[in-house]
């Protein structure tokens, strides 16, 4: 039989009989052949993933055969990538998003200089579609695994924060936009330095691009990068990610398409996608143009990367961000294994040298209506353990590294510090 997905709304499954998979459930239920997808920690309307590995379903409430995959492919890597028809991705089960048309491409023109003009000497990125893609009509999905749902179970809210918010157990560093300001902006940019930081079991480390609006439990944000995340994806690699909340997490909110919400519209580049080749300590430097955009008639704000248009978090999902009041980059490590935190960036603290610790080059925001290089006067640096991590800011360094900071640190023993 062939390996199938199937995407479902979690308050329409109610339960399903599945034969051929009782060893697989023992784990997640005292060994019935039945299982409550309620058992998963998800919101009443967020959206399951359910992956069947050569088995037979032979009852499921409310499913047909409409939501199958259009056809899968095996990466390279290992990973299966279901091609689903793009109006029937997981999205659009969103409450808020029953009635919502799909915009298949932004209305403004992307910049192309960051990754041509200004491309580094070595910057072939690789992605696990990077030969292939889906057929036209349907958008890639990472299949979700048994492990994946158990994994998914167990990922902390801590890990689920903004660019410049203090939690236990997490450090960050950030370069962003005065907090708090009458201002208003509609996208920002950066090329991001590609590492691949150590971690542990039950950590996480990342580098990333962010658009904000309100503070506390009325936060709205959207955050675009790349993490080590192993609770998330399996194993130690550097992946693509993306994530949103309108409410602080409170309610809201996810990693990638861990729940409904961002409109996958690029047949190749996706969320959670691996990222490869990534850069050494003293060798070659490899890093991802990546811009958060609204689009300024639909208002929907577009996540691109190295020129590509890959989707869009609708306007809908938003309560308080018809435009953004903070715009930033930075990096933060999530995790205290044994009295020790994570790396960050490359696991090195920031010295000039652009072969050393990781960079963020070429920062711009959209203020105007167009990209502009950033007013230093309006530039701040955050940080909340500088022992650790360190963040340095060299503005114009050369015209390759225009605007330009490094950040990061070898982590360790962060807590009494």
């Amino acid at each position: 039989m062939v390996s199938r997905t199937r995407f479902w709304p979690e308050n329409n499954v109610g339960h399903c009989t599945v034969h051929g998979i009782k060893q697989m459930l023992s784990e997640m239920e005292h060994g019935a052949l039945e299982f409550d997808f309620k058992a998963i920690n998800y919101n009443p309307n967020q959206l399951v993933q359910v992956v069947y590995l050569d088995f037979e379903v032979t009852s499921c409430n409310g499913v047909d055969d409409a939501t199958l995959p259009e056809s899968s492919i095996q990466t390279k890597f290992g990973s299966i990538i279901d091609c689903v028809d793009i109006n029937k991705q997981p999205a659009f089960n969103h409450p808020l998003l029953k009635d919502h048309k799909l915009q298949r491409k932004p209305t403004f023109l992307n910049r192309r200089e960051t990754t041509n003009k200004h491309a580094l000497p070595t910057t072939t990125i690789e992605f696990e579609l990077e030969n292939d893609s889906c057929p036209t009509g349907s958008v890639p999905i990472r299949r979700t695994t048994k492990d994946d749902l158990i994994r998914m179970k167990s990922l902390s809210n801590l890990t689920r924060l903004s660019l410049i918010n203090s939690a236990p157990y997490s450090h960050f560093v950030a370069l962003h936009t005065k907090p708090g300001g009458n201002f208003s902006y509609f996208g920002v940019n950066g090329s991001v330095n590609v590492q691949n930081p150590r971690v542990n079991k039950f950590q996480m480390s990342l580098a990333q691009i962010a658009v904000q609006r309100g503070e506390n439990d009325a936060l709205n944000t959207i955050l675009l990068g790349w993490q080590v995340y192993p609770e998330l994806y399996g194993q130690e690699t550097t992946n693509l990610f993306g994530l949103w909340t309108s409410d602080s997490f409170k309610t809201t909110g996810c990693y990638n398409m861990l729940c409904p919400g961002f409109v996958q519209t690029d047949n190749k580049i996706f969320l959670g996608n691996r990222v490869l080749p990534v850069s050494s300590y003293g060798g070659p430097q490899y890093d991802l143009s990546m811009s958060i955009k609204q689009d300024p008639d639909t208002k929907n704000w577009w996540l691109t990367v190295k020129d590509i248009n890959v989707g869009y978090f609708p306007a809908a999902l938003f309560s308080n961000m018809s435009e953004a009041n903070l715009v930033g980059w930075g990096g933060r490590a999530y995790g205290d294994v044994n009295g020790t935190s994570p790396q960050m960036g490359s696991g090195y603290f920031p010295d000039g040298d652009m072969t050393h610790a990781c960079f963020v080059r070429r920062l711009s925001y959209n203020e105007n209506g167009s990209f502009e290089e950033p007013q230093e006067h309006l530039l701040y640096k955050s940080f909340d353990n500088q022992h650790c991590y360190d963040i340095q800011y060299f503005g114009i360094f050369d015209e390759d590294f225009r605007y330009t900071f490094q950040f990061g640190g070898p982590g360790g023993n962060c807590s009494s510090s």
